[in-house]
């Protein structure tokens, strides 16, 4: 089987902690033996004008990289998502949309020309998928799409030509596939009728190296609460940082390091000053990959409170990792949490039940492993990318075989070329 992967939120070479969970499902695939090609489009930024760092990576960016043997594509294309075009095209996506599938059209005849794709995979229906759709339009080819994020689905109710917009694309589908069940309960609930699935994420076991690397000396002793989030209102670290100066005079050992950067950095630098909390709560900035899976197996629970987290891969790396975890009980991830159990889960935006639950969590180092364990086991047994991986395989298999039965079904042959 062979698929082309249509994926904006995924690693470059000039910013490789980038979406890295889209590679790891693109690897995982490629483990399922589904021929991959990923075409992972690119803002056009001319170089004289990349004056800033985020400008620079796109400008900068390779044509092609190749990721442990997975090609990847990297086409410029004229779409725009940046400060105020990004709520522009939120309510009318339709005139954007347009202005890209023209920019990208060429570029993905040729690659169907070349690799000749049974199926198409689009990470988010109002981006990829509509291109997915063009293609279905122009080539024939099926397409199943993935939806990541809540307010992508939630805000068509918002908008009526976001609606309509959208309702093409998930109808036309073979499979919508949702990450958690509440976002697919809202996709049937916009647009009855559509062929959807809940397929949660996954992580990658941790690495031997890194669960063998030693405590640094520095965090000797100490009880480490480890967080990571991209620096947004809606990842809640303020409330968390709240919630930590409330029990910090109580663990007086104990330690909050924030992995991530952001927009939201004043703003939690300044709760950080404003609590007197420098030297207990340490921000590390945007790491590697690698570097945060080093953090998850060195921290002693794993506390992120952000609200309306469709997933969080994040949660399934810390569950790899064996480490309890504090959460919001709104998200995704409470599709297979159970509280008390598998993680300790609180309302959201609530920073008196997010102290109890992380004193809990310090005084007592039986429960820390115990639902460390339980979250371990719950990782193995549905949560990895090949197990995500091998359910993809087998709605890419549905959807291909749904489409040959139409065409047989045709008094003529539908034209793929």
């Amino acid at each position: 089987m062979r698929v082309l992967m249509l994926a904006s939120y995924f690693p470059r070479p000039t910013n490789p902690i980038m979406g890295t969970w889209a590679l790891s499902q693109a690897h995982a695939l490629q483990r399922q033996g589904v021929d991959v090609v990923v075409v992972s489009f690119n803002s056009w930024v001319p170089r004289a004008l990349a004056v800033t760092k985020g400008a620079a990576r796109y400008a900068l960016c390779p044509l092609s990289y190749q990721w442990d043997h997975l090609p990847v594509f990297y086409p410029r294309w004229l779409s725009y998502s940046a400060g105020p075009l990004r709520a522009v095209q939120l309510r009318y996506p339709e005139i954007p949309a347009r202005i890209a599938w023209v920019s990208a059209k060429g570029f993905l005849h040729e690659t169907i020309q070349r690799f000749q794709p049974d199926l198409v995979y689009a990470h988010h229906s109002a981006t990829n998928g509509y291109l997915a759709w063009r293609l279905k339009q122009s080539r024939g080819l099926p397409y199943v799409v993935t939806d990541h994020d809540f307010w992508e689905i939630s805000s068509c109710a918002a908008f009526p030509s976001r609606r309509r917009y959208y309702s093409r694309i998930v109808r036309e589908a073979a499979t919508v596939v949702a990450v958690a069940a509440r976002m697919e309960r809202e996709l049937l609930s916009l647009f009855p009728g559509i062929v959807t699935q809940t397929v949660h994420n996954g992580a990658d076991r941790i690495p031997a190296s890194i669960e063998a690397t030693p405590r640094p000396a520095a965090l000797a002793g100490r009880l480490v609460l480890f967080s990571c989030a991209a620096f947004y209102e809606r990842k809640g670290l303020p409330v968390l940082v709240e919630a930590f100066a409330r029990i910090a005079g109580r663990f007086p050992d104990s330690l909050l390091r924030i992995a991530g950067d952001g927009p939201e950095r004043p703003r939690i630098e300044a709760c950080i000053d404003r609590y007197r909390l420098n030297d207990r709560i340490q921000l590390l900035g945007a790491v590697p990959h690698e570097t945060v899976l080093q953090e998850m197996c060195w921290s002693d629970a794993f506390v992120l409170l952000g609200w309306d987290e469709p997933f969080g891969v994040v949660f399934a790396e810390a569950l790899a990792a064996a480490k309890p975890i504090l959460c919001c009980n709104d998200g995704g991830i409470n599709d297979v949490l159970q509280n008390g159990k598998t993680a300790l889960t609180v309302p959201p935006k609530n920073p008196d039940a997010a102290a109890q639950a992380m004193a809990a969590l310090l005084q007592d180092s039986n429960l820390r492993r115990e639902i460390g364990m339980a979250g371990h086991r719950l990782f193995e047994a549905s949560l990895t990318w090949d197990r995500n991986a091998e359910q993809m395989q087998r709605i890419f298999a549905e959807a291909l075989k749904t489409t040959h039965a139409r065409v047989r079904g045709r008094s003529k042959p539908h034209e793929l070329s």
